[in-house]
């Protein structure tokens, strides 16, 4: 009797646990496969978000470039990346907040959130066990935090580039590759034929996405070799891949409606447009160049702990064993084979920063780094279990070895000296002549902003080419500015100070005006008079300037180069500290270094602008400007003047 009445118990627990442990699986499978890709995508989303760069931020390198390209749906440089630019520019025009920079910046965010939701989806595809082939949280978790906080990754995830698109396309085809097969033929046909066309849609990105094929080629010939035997549905998969790649019409069209890149090196013809696509010119980057930044083996090693810690490099050590496990192997292989076509690719690319065609090194790496969690997950009794992988997920997220947080939120000193440079005011047909850098940063202030406008940017990237525009200019009689210093011109004309840049005028024939505050400053010997100066506070996004505007007249040549030293002191004369927490100090020489003061032509004047970060405190602050000699350091005069609060 007692026996019959333990087992009519026992089989009516098991009757009432049934449904609860149902529910469970469900709820487990709802979190894992739906509500954490989704909620990886928010958090990360919003992290990206809020460290994201708030303008332009960079003047010499392709962030700045897209940032004008994509809203204007221009011609980026080879190899044109026409799905970014018509993904970015349609981005920028219907999302209705901030400036053109930011929301393009704002857009690589979203792809990075994506690139993490994805990679969680990937982890826990590898890590499928075969019970229920949903794969390990822990795994996806792991890889998410090894990957998506790595100095590289979020750098790039927070600025206008291509890597955040790029990566996003590798893990997308890493995820939907390693989903296995269905049963029926006409589903593994349509399988595959997304698998191509997403390739053929990361091909019209960037074109280092084939370097995923090797690994592809070696994984189905291990799964499924009867997909690489010849049939019918290869054409369907060529298609496939192939229309994608008609996207690289946009830029013959575009080029058709008088658009160009921002250098002007597009032609129009089937020749150039084959070269801007296959990007031809870019092969020197397979040798040493004078762009190269080349890592040895340990600076790369150190690299790779800089994105993940030491915590995630021993998990990706471990994730190793995941070869061991038959069902996990294939999709390991793939991973590796991924890793290692791209990792020799990185190390013969001879560019300025090859870490970020590491990428995807490091993404599969994060990948081994979820295998290595999950085979604690696997290997730990249930006592420690909750104890390892807790704590391995912590040392993962603050452990020693990772590089630095990104926060480039407060960037503003770019977008500051693109905004000043715009609104200098400009005479009728004015011609700007710098860097590209510097005059992309131009033209995206009179296409975003409309300041400007008065002013033609000219690039002039060699001193050469530069001097040769200046003459040609200045012979047509057009107002003429620099950006920066130019040698062999500063005895042949006359300059002034106009905001950041300097005007060229004909030697002694400049347009002279009176200082506000006028003084009678005589230096070296009476040879040099300060007539006055201008002062101006200047209310940048990146915080107050002060902006201080000297009246030279030389009254007989001067033989001795001098520098300025501006500086915001308290009553006793002592620096105060700027907002970094250094002091708000800045010296210079005048006339941002175009004409030393030995070059000057007696009786003419010369106007000479200088700015200096205000502290976040200075009332009472007085502006200290001391001029001294550039060789001996010796003092030869200064002013003094009180700055407002307002």
């Amino acid at each position: 009797m007692t026996t019959s009445s333990t087992r009519h118990n026992d089989r009516r627990r098991r009757q009432l646990q049934a449904p609860l442990g149902q529910e469970w699986t469900a709820a487990r499978y709802f979190l894992l496969e739906r509500a954490a890709p989704w909620g990886l995508f928010l958090a990360l989303g919003l992290l990206y978000s809020f460290t994201t760069a708030p303008s332009i931020v960079a003047l010499f390198d392709d962030t700045l470039e897209f940032q004008l390209v994509l809203p204007t749906f221009g011609i980026a440089h080879p190899t044109g990346y026409p799905l970014y630019t018509l993904v970015g520019g349609l981005w920028v025009h219907f999302f209705p907040f901030g400036n053109w920079a930011w929301r393009t910046n704002l857009l690589s965010a979203v792809f990075a959130a994506a690139t993490v939701s994805v990679l969680f989806v990937c982890a826990r595809r590898i890590t499928a066990s075969a019970g229920d082939g949903r794969g390990d949280g822990w795994a996806g978790l792991a890889a998410v935090l090894a990957f998506g906080l790595g100095p590289v990754w979020w750098e790039q995830a927070t600025v206008a580039e291509v890597y955040a698109l790029h990566n996003l396309f590798v893990v997308a085809v890493l995820a939907l590759a390693v989903r296995p097969l269905p049963a029926e033929r006409e589903a593994v046909n349509r399988r595959i034929a997304a698998l191509a066309a997403l390739v053929g849609l990361g091909l019209t990105h960037h074109r280092t996405i084939v370097l995923l094929l090797p690994g592809l080629f070696v994984y189905f010939l291990w799964t499924r070799p009867e997909l690489l035997r010849p049939q019918r549905a290869w054409f369907v998969w060529a298609a496939a891949l192939l229309a994608p790649l008609l996207l690289y019409l946009y830029i013959p069209l575009r080029a058709a409606q008088g658009v160009s890149d921002l250098n002007g090196s597009y032609v129009n013809t089937w020749a150039g447009f084959w070269d801007h696509v296959l990007a031809r010119r870019y092969t020197s980057f397979f040798e040493m160049n004078e762009l190269s930044r080349v890592y040895d083996a340990s600076e790369w090693f150190m690299l790779w702990i800089q994105q993940t810690g030491w915590g995630g490099a021993l998990l990706s050590l471990l994730g190793v064993a995941g070869l061991r496990n038959p069902q996990e192997r294939p999709a390991w292989v793939l991973i590796l084979s991924v890793l290692a076509v791209n990792l020799v690719f990185t190390l013969n690319y001879r560019v300025g920063d090859p870490e970020v065609f590491g990428l995807p090194v490091f993404l599969c790496a994060a990948l081994l780094a979820g295998s290595g969690l999950a085979w604690m997950h696997r290997s730990f009794s249930s006592r420690w279990r909750p104890w390892a992988l807790v704590g391995a997920l912590v040392l993962l997220l603050i452990g020693p070895g990772r590089g630095a947080a990104v926060n480039r939120s407060h960037d503003w000193a770019v977008h500051d000296y693109a905004v000043d440079m715009a609104k200098v005011a400009f005479p009728s047909s004015s011609r700007v002549i710098g860097l590209e850098g510097e005059m992309t940063a131009l033209r995206y202030m009179q296409e975003a902003e409309r300041l400007g406008l008065a002013a033609t940017p000219i690039v002039a990237d060699l001193p050469a080419e530069r001097r040769k525009v200046l003459e040609r200019e200045m012979a047509n009689g057009a107002p003429v500015y620099l950006t920066r210093e130019l040698e062999a011109i500063a005895e042949q004309y006359s300059f002034t100070g106009e905001g950041p840049l300097v005007r060229v005028w004909p030697r002694g024939q400049v347009e002279e005006l009176p200082p506000s505050t006028p003084t009678s400053l005589l230096l070296l010997d009476g040879r040099l008079l300060v007539e006055g100066y201008d002062f101006q506070r200047l209310d940048w996004a990146g915080g107050p300037m002060l902006r201080v505007t000297l009246y030279w007249r030389p009254l007989a040549p001067v033989e001795r180069d001098l520098k300025v030293s501006l500086r915001i002191v308290d009553a006793a004369g002592q620096p105060l500290p700027g907002r970094d927490g250094l002091p708000a100090v800045v010296d210079a020489y005048p006339l941002r270094q175009v004409a030393g003061t030995r070059t000057w032509p007696p009786t003419v004047q010369v106007r000479d602008v200088h700015e200096v970060p205000l502290p976040a405190q200075f009332s009472g602050a007085l502006a200290l400007i001391i001029v001294y000699d550039a060789e001996t350091l010796m003092e030869a005069g200064r002013i003094q003047f009180p700055i407002p609060n307002g």
